[in-house]
């Protein structure tokens, strides 16, 4: 099995050390999502890091 496929299964189990593992992959991302208008928007950050979690847990393999 595939190193991201395993810890994306971890995740969605529950792992939390796995969840921050695929947070801190994509953070960069999710970060340069968050700037409007040449300004970052930290709502929409923490916004953007709860739709991710969403997507983890429902995400089928």
């Amino acid at each position: 099995m595939g190193m991201f496929k395993n810890t994306l299964l971890l995740a969605q189990q529950g792992n939390e050390k796995a969840m921050e593992k695929l947070l801190n992959r994509y953070d960069p991302l999710l970060k340069k999502c968050s700037i409007i208008q040449g300004h970052f928007d930290e709502d929409l950050y923490q916004s953007l890091i709860l739709e991710f979690v969403r997507a983890v847990s429902a995400f089928k393999i």
